[in-house]
């Protein structure tokens, strides 16, 4: 069944990530930490973490005790940026059940309930920053094992 915002699971480490990093403030992060936290392979957290260095969200620091840190103002970061590094631009489907596959009609009957739903998440991922996160105490302290 479609939806109106897929978001994968490289957007969503990306947003895990970088709410990590923010509460770690400063402290350098190792990927395989990052990829225990999320239970993702630290292949696939690596290759995240690599377009988020490459963006400029997170500065590498090498050595044993080496990782990432925030290279940003969680101030300034809204979950939309995140998301748009990662999947790029906001694909909308148009059909509830993925681009009319299912269906013979020429118009979705559910369109506009999509459209009006992309464009709540997108104005809820546009307004919540990195702080925020933080702030709301969705707090990912206790996930990661020190």
């Amino acid at each position: 069944m479609g939806q109106a915002l897929r978001i994968s699971e490289a957007a969503s480490i990306a947003m895990h990530a970088l709410i990590l990093l923010t509460e770690k403030r400063g402290e350098s992060v190792s990927n395989s930490r990052i990829a225990e936290a999320f239970n993702v392979s630290a292949n696939h957290s690596s290759k995240v973490m690599q377009r988020l260095l490459k963006a400029g969200f997170v500065s590498a620091v090498r050595g044993p005790r080496g990782g990432y840190t925030l290279a940003v103002d969680p101030d300034r970061v809204f979950l939309l940026d995140i998301y748009r590094t990662v999947d790029g631009e906001p694909d909308t489907f148009g059909c509830l059940f993925g681009r009319g596959e299912h269906c013979s009609l020429d118009k979705c009957l559910f369109s506009e309930l999509l459209s009006d739903t992309e464009k709540l998440i997108q104005k809820h991922l546009g307004s919540v920053t990195l702080t925020d996160c933080i702030d709301k105490e969705i707090s990912l302290e206790g996930v990661v094992k020190t």
